[in-house]
């Protein structure tokens, strides 16, 4: 595959390269953060078609970033790609905006489309649109480690373009992704999480509700610091709002999405 080109906009990484296969199986982006060892998987890529593929990274590390793809072809022939290395600020990420579950935002990264009327990233109140070229002035090649990306596209080329909503502005509901730091789903297994530390020094609960304010059901007491709701017990997918308290008290209410 040609090189991987990736940009840094809002907090988010954005990285983007041109199939010239079919018969792909799966392709895994795997991140780390020397560049050598501990590449772990955080996703995988959502269009195997030939053509343009991309993969967004919603939470990536400060400092650092190497990311290369594990391919699988049908043939159960497995290949590594080049190293892309990104740079991020720890500002960067401080003003990222309330994304969408990693599941979510590998679909909007299925639907990247080529266009040249990009020249460069922007980012206002509802939409984030990166663009991958060379004259975003936002691209960090990662220097002479062997394998590496170090040439981006040249200006002027069609590159690929991805709009990624964020939460802000009127024209989308801040409640539909509320970021919590105790209930959320896991982008890779689609069951929700509970983390709570103190869950052994206080009574918790949680309640979950659907869109119609309906209970669904409910956990009443937390009695270990992580547990994982099976999705099924939802029964569909879609969005549900929880409740969850504290000796009693309500502690926080948000959403989580099941996909």
């Amino acid at each position: 595959m040609p090189d991987m080109i990736g940009v840094t906009q809002g907090g988010m990484n954005v990285i983007t390269w041109t199939s010239q296969y079919d018969g792909i199986k799966s392709i895994a982006m795997q991140r780390s953060q020397d560049s050598v060892h501990n590449f772990a998987t955080i996703g995988y890529v959502k269009n195997l078609k030939k053509g343009p593929q991309a993969f967004i990274d919603g939470h990536p590390n400060p400092g650092k970033n190497w990311y290369r793809l594990y391919i699988v072809f049908s043939s159960d022939l497995t290949w590594y790609s080049n190293n892309l290395k990104l740079l991020v600020d720890s500002a960067q990420l401080l003003q990222q905006k309330v994304l969408p579950p990693n599941d979510s935002l590998q679909k909007y990264a299925s639907k990247v489309s080529t266009s040249g009327d990009f020249t460069s990233g922007a980012v206002n109140s509802t939409v984030a649109t990166t663009t991958a070229t060379a004259t975003s002035g936002t691209i960090n090649p990662a220097g002479n480690a062997p394998g590496t990306t170090t040439t981006p596209s040249k200006p002027g080329n069609t590159t690929p373009v991805i709009k990624v909503p964020t939460i802000g502005g009127d024209a989308v509901d801040p409640s539909v992704y509320i970021k919590s730091q105790y209930v959320f789903t896991n982008p890779f297994t689609g069951h929700v999480n509970i983390e709570i530390p103190e869950a052994k020094k206080h009574v918790f609960s949680i309640s979950f509700f659907d869109q119609k304010d309906r209970r669904i059901f409910e956990i009443p007491r937390i009695s270990e610091p992580s547990i994982i709701v099976d999705k099924r017990n939802f029964q569909r997918k879609g969005l549900y709002k929880f409740e969850l308290l504290k000796d009693k008290e309500k502690l926080e209410t948000g959403y989580i999405t099941i996909y």
